[in-house]
């Protein structure tokens, strides 16, 4: 019956060691997936101004051939 127990507590130990190391894991791509979403946010918002000046340079060029 103790070897049982002393099994038991082993077992559990080793879970919540294991739960640490998971939920450590987990901050770290946390992380990482807000800094690749800001990233991401930076790049639609200088695709979008640069569509714009594009654009706005198209018209310019037919008003100016015209």
């Amino acid at each position: 019956m103790r070897i049982l127990a002393i099994l038991m507590i082993l077992t559990l130990s080793s879970c919540m060691v294991s739960q640490k190391t998971f939920d450590e894991k987990c901050c770290k791509m946390e992380a990482q997936i807000t800094e690749l979403e800001n990233r991401c946010n930076g790049m639609d918002m200088k695709e979008q101004l640069l569509r714009q000046t594009i654009h706005d340079l198209q018209t310019k060029n037919d008003t100016i051939n015209k």
